[in-house]
């Protein structure tokens, strides 16, 4: 019984899915820094799509810290990088928390994430974090004349010219572009930090 015990306390403190805390914040300020790396690339090629949270979902898996660090780092980079960001958009940071704690609630409940888990993630994280873009942009464009991302910037100016409230012209374009985006990001994500803890595994048997 308390060799059990001790295999399976053993098994808790070595659970792929959170790792000690100074290697979370390592791995928190490198995923960051690749986050906002694909972004910037994506820059020079512009697509439809956000693009700004693959390597949070990344982060997320390794632990909550780690996901918070690489979230927050990509936002305060992106304030002092570009020269016309205003403060008020520190505000998105939200919504790459908010995918921190999804991700983390989600694992805290099934304990282990497979393929159809990843599917399941992906339309969560999209249409939650649509509702919560869309919140956000009504109470900014309401308050600083905030103007739409260029992901949805027509089919946004479309809607509202006819009649259709600011929170339902910013949320109806956006679940698609989300559905998208975040099956990229989370599927991408989610290779990357098997990848990652797979070269964690072949150190420790080194």
């Amino acid at each position: 019984m308390q060799t059990q015990t001790l295999e399976n306390q053993t098994s808790a403190l070595e659970s792929p899915y959170k790792k000690p805390l100074l290697i979370q914040i390592l791995l928190g300020v490198a995923f960051g820094l690749l986050n906002h790396g694909v972004y910037f690339l994506q820059s020079f090629n512009p697509v439809p799509l956000y693009m700004d949270t693959l390597f949070t979902v990344t982060a997320s898996f390794f632990g909550a810290v780690s996901g918070v660090i690489a979230g927050v780092l990509y936002h305060v980079l992106y304030l002092f990088i570009y020269a016309d960001v205003a403060l008020s958009s520190l505000v998105w940071m939200i919504c790459s928390l908010t995918i921190v704690l999804i991700i983390r609630v989600y694992i805290k409940i099934r304990k282990r994430v497979e393929f159809p888990d990843i599917i399941l993630l992906i339309f969560l994280i999209a249409l939650i974090i649509s509702l919560e873009g869309a919140i956000i942009f009504t109470i900014l464009n309401a308050v600083t004349a905030f103007v739409e991302d260029s992901q949805i910037k027509f089919m946004y100016a479309l809607l509202n010219s006819n009649s259709f409230s600011t929170f339902v012209s910013a949320l109806l374009p956006r679940v698609p572009v989300n559905i998208l985006d975040k099956a990229i990001c989370v599927l991408l994500g989610w290779y990357s930090y098997r990848g990652v803890q797979k070269l964690f595994t072949l150190s420790k048997k080194a």
